[in-house]
């Protein structure tokens, strides 16, 4: 049996006697990771003990970039996470995708875990960088990378597309709280006691996600989950082949959002009946939750088996970049207040549904213009306390939501757009703004920079194009 083998499947002791043969401890095994990256997977302080006294490289990583020092934090092992940085651990390491160690514990809140990294070097601008780099791309739906700053001040490139389903939950109810509290949202405050509604129902689908990791047994948690599955309505995040959809359980009804290749098709939030509830039971969700699903089950069987008829749906916009489960995440808060409004009524006729609809509709738009805006601000004003590098990453993303969002067309952004304008038009970083000039001004039929370029021009920027960076 291999060392990885052995560490996976055997006792302490059998890893030890394999230690003895002098195997290689720095090699990436058939599953993509080193030996001592597998006693942080498995979540063995003592297996990962040996290795180290045995010589094993602590910042050696997997095929994805992953360090040991990730796995322990990912499992929030702070015994194995002190036993590799007392042996010169990098705190502030990052994997292939540019996420570094400090990411994970600084968005789950593991203050024990921070702390340790805090003390070991981690630079928490690092994380937060990577962190907003990825919610402003799914905020502002941006697509390809950014280039962010390490703490060794070498920049690495970030995809703004991917993010993790259980930060998005938490993130868009953090948000959504906000709003409701904001001066902003004083006009809407008939919607108050739907959104706490909605509040309760995303704070019950975090708890079930917690679940998801995949040291759990759920058999150990049978009754704590089966407790959270009796909440109504009941959200339940779902992901399956690379995408994240949710479904909602409301009274006898299932509404899927899914505004990715399936809504484009069938419809970017469907209401359905079950036709079979008996089959929709604690087993099957469960199931669906916690057990990898097939897009043929979930595109297709579930239909069948529940026996699912379209009734109503709310036609919200497809996604075309971010992620999948920001964008299936906000679908739950219109479909949740049309249908909460529409039970409110009492009424069914073709105007009701309509001003029920409108309504939730409004209100998501309000609330995600006021979220954008928030979200711009703090970047913005991050820029002007930032060091000359991070400057430089903070307005490559400014250029990419103001390019890509083509934001100066409407002049609710006027004033954003004119704070990003006197940032990107900077001598310093002027740069990036004729990078973009130089790749597509050879558009010479769509000519995707002339509006841009006449908006600087209508604020008085008189920007020399001709002048190569």
């Amino acid at each position: 049996m291999s060392l990885s083998k052995t560490i996976i499947f055997s006792t302490e002791q059998a890893v030890a006697d394999t230690l003895a043969q002098k195997p290689p401890l720095n090699e990436i095994d058939v599953y993509g990771y080193t030996p001592l990256i597998q006693t942080a997977i498995v979540n063995s302080a003592s297996k990962c003990q040996l290795l180290i006294e045995a010589g094993a490289d602590v910042n050696f990583t997997d095929l994805t970039g992953r360090s040991a020092l990730h796995w322990a934090t990912d499992n929030n092992n702070l015994q194995i996470a002190k036993l590799l940085l007392a042996k010169k651990a990098d705190p502030n390491t990052y994997t292939g995708a540019g996420q570094p160690v400090l990411a994970m514990p600084f968005l789950r809140e593991q203050n024990e875990m921070k702390d340790l990294l805090y003390k070991a070097g981690a630079n928490l601008e690092f994380a937060q960088d990577f962190i907003n780099a990825k919610v402003l791309g799914h905020r502002f739906d941006l697509q390809g990378r950014v280039d962010i700053v390490s703490p060794d001040n070498t920049f690495i490139e970030v995809e703004f597309e991917g993010f993790y389903s259980e930060f998005t939950l938490s993130l868009v109810l953090k948000s959504l709280l906000d709003f409701q509290v904001n001066f902003s949202a004083k006009h809407l405050k008939g919607h108050f006691h739907r959104i706490s509604m909605i509040a309760g129902v995303l704070q019950n689908a975090i708890a079930l996600i917690k679940y998801q990791h995949y040291l759990i047994d759920i058999v150990n948690y049978n009754d704590a989950i089966n407790q959270l599955l009796d909440y109504s309505p009941l959200l339940l995040p779902v992901a399956y082949d690379g995408h994240a959809v949710s479904f909602i359980k409301f009274r006898n009804y299932l509404i899927r959002c899914d505004r990715g290749a399936f809504g484009r098709v069938h419809g970017t939030v469907i209401v359905y009946r079950i036709g079979k509830p008996e089959k929709f039971n604690k087993p099957f969700m469960k199931n669906l939750l916690y057990k990898r699903q097939s897009r043929q089950f979930i595109d297709e069987a579930m239909i069948q088996l529940l026996n699912l008829t379209p009734v109503d749906g709310l036609d919200l916009a497809v996604q075309l970049s971010g992620n999948c489960s920001w964008a299936n995440v906000e679908a739950v808060i219109p479909i949740m207040l049309y249908l909460n409004l529409l039970e409110e009524t009492q009424a069914r006729s073709q105007t009701a549904v309509y001003d029920c609809k409108k309504a939730a509709i409004d209100f998501l738009q309000e609330w995600e213009l006021w979220d954008q805006q928030r979200a711009l601000h703090f970047c913005i004003e991050s820029f002007h306390t930032a060091t000359p590098a991070r400057k430089a990453s903070k307005a490559a993303v400014l250029m990419a939501i103001l390019f890509q969002q083509q934001l100066y067309r409407d002049t609710q952004w006027h004033h954003f757009c004119e704070r990003i304008a006197n940032i990107i038009t900077l001598p310093q970083y002027d740069y990036i703004l004729r990078c973009y000039l130089e790749v597509f001004e050879r558009d010479k039929v769509k000519q995707p920079m002339q509006p841009l370029l006449s908006f600087l021009d209508d604020i008085g920027i008189h920007f020399d194009i001709q002048k190569r960076y």
